[in-house]
């Protein structure tokens, strides 16, 4: 079959965006992505007691926006996405310092309590973080040869 161009850019036209973010301009969203990046590069996800509130006035950003961003952009609502990013950074200081004591780890990361991390890394991974870094292989002294 071929279709013709003008009925298929008619009826391309008439389609209703699919997520609240693609009636978004293009210019919003990659100013949101823009600062939600250079966010996450200064790992302020680190922090304790964010909310989306608090970050979106931080980053000069409609909370609503925000939000939506975050849930059609990675699936997930935000504090998914946050304790996401703050599971992924305490996996890679586990590696680092595998006898970093895991109620300090935990602060480290931005979470309040041991319980809640533990919570946290067990939903994310499947098991809890000390099982986590018990199946992970030791990394090697690198030689100076």
């Amino acid at each position: 079959h071929f279709y013709n161009p003008t009925k298929l850019c008619i009826l391309l036209l008439q389609t209703k965006p699919k997520t609240t973010m693609e009636r978004r301009s293009k210019a919003t969203l990659e100013m949101i992505s823009q600062k939600l990046n250079a966010w996450e590069l200064r790992k302020e996800y680190l922090q304790t007691g964010i909310t989306i509130i608090k970050m979106a006035k931080a980053l000069g950003i409609n909370r609503t926006y925000l939000s939506n961003f975050i849930n059609d952009t990675y699936a997930m609502n935000f504090n998914n996405w946050l304790n996401g990013l703050r599971i992924e950074e305490a996996k890679k200081r586990m590696l680092t310092d595998r006898r970093l004591p895991m109620s300090t780890l935990a602060a480290m990361v931005g979470f309040t309590d041991l319980a809640h991390f533990s919570k946290q890394f067990k939903l994310k991974e499947g098991i809890a973080p000390t099982y986590w870094l018990q199946k992970q292989p030791k990394l090697k002294p690198v030689s100076g040869n």
